[in-house]
């Protein structure tokens, strides 16, 4: 039989109306220890967006499949934190140079 997990989330909703997630609830939903949110804030992995008066740390939602996706290089192919950075950074170069292809793309096609 399958155990569905339900969980509460706490969003904090700033002046311009961004929702943020706090540490704990972040660390929750990747499964993973606060503490290694940390240390991926320190290895420059993941940024934080606001930090309270009183320490508590704030995520976008984004930060979720980022988390994800250097958990799976680390545990599933291997890859060292050093190489998971370096792999981030080309991935969202290749991002972004994909983006301006299609830009371009879009120009010629239509007679711009």
């Amino acid at each position: 039989m399958n155990e569905q997990q339900y969980f509460l989330v706490r969003v904090k909703r700033t002046v311009g109306g961004s929702p943020y997630i706090d540490q704990s609830e972040v660390a929750c939903r990747c499964g993973i220890h606060p503490e290694l949110l940390d240390r991926f804030v320190r290895l420059g992995l993941i940024d934080y967006v606001e930090r309270s008066t009183e320490g508590e740390v704030f995520f976008e939602p984004e930060v979720i499949p980022l988390i994800r996706r250097i958990l799976r290089l680390r545990n599933e192919l291997g890859v060292n934190y050093a190489g998971i950075g370096v792999i981030l950074e080309l991935m969202s170069r290749i991002e972004l140079l994909e983006a301006q292809i299609r830009k371009l793309e879009q120009q010629l096609f239509s007679g711009d």
